[in-house]
Parts: structure tokens; sequence; C-alpha cells
């Protein structure tokens, strides 16, 4: 069974980008608070319309909960040293940021206060 599930904070702001195939795409690293004096910084990929609401609605210090597999990468840098990376593909994301003053309406009505975005499989890209 492979199961992520997060609380943190965006470390900075998020930019949407397009993959060869046509799907969109955010990539973004969440600070989580292990405890007191500990924090990591997660890795994290999130595709199609939850990518675009994600890029939207959310910047660098907003509190998110994601839900996940993890997952591992390979690539080659120029000097040919093969790198290993891992990372959180995201199924699930909530808007935690729920200040008045950060309440975003958008033109439907919809608030992102504690909303939940639920990810298709027709979203991921294989």
């Amino acid at each position: 069974m492979n199961i992520v599930i997060l609380v943190g904070r965006i470390t900075k702001d998020l930019e949407l980008r397009c993959t060869s195939t046509g799907k969109d795409i955010v990539n973004y690293s969440l600070a989580v608070q292990i405890n007191k004096d500990t924090t990591e910084f997660i890795n994290c990929t999130t595709f199609g319309e939850s990518a675009k609401l994600l890029d939207k609605y959310c910047k660098k210090g907003d509190q998110i909960a994601i839900n996940g597999q993890l997952r591992t990468s390979q690539y080659v840098d120029k000097n040919n040293v093969k790198h290993n990376s891992v990372y959180v593909l995201t199924d699930k994301i909530t808007f935690l940021n729920n200040k008045p003053s950060e309440k975003v309406e958008t033109n439907d009505n919809v608030s992102i206060e504690k909303t939940t975005i639920e990810i298709n499989d027709s979203d991921l890209p294989f």
C-alpha cells in the first residue's frame, strides 16, 4: 500500500507548466513540520485541472493538505551521473488557509477555503 498524507506550506510561488503531451503540471515543495525543531521539504507534483486551480489560488506560504502516492524517478545529469529523486504524486488537495482575509470566492461562487480537489485518472499523464 502506498498512501501519503501531508499537511504543510508551499515553499515558493507556483509555476504552471505544460507537459509534452499537453497536460498541465505544477511541481512544488511542501514544508512539513516534523517537530518543534525539524521541518522536511517534500517535493510534490500535481497534474490536470487540479494543477490549474493550485496555481490560480495558492502562493508561497499557503497551507495545504495533500493525499497521494510516493513515487521515484531517475535522471542523468550533464556529467553522466545518475540521480534518484522521490516525490509525492497528489491524488487529493485540501486548501487550509481559513483566515477570513484570505478567503477567495470565484465567479462560480465557489470558495477555496477548505475545498477538496479530486484528481481523476484522466488528469495523469500515464
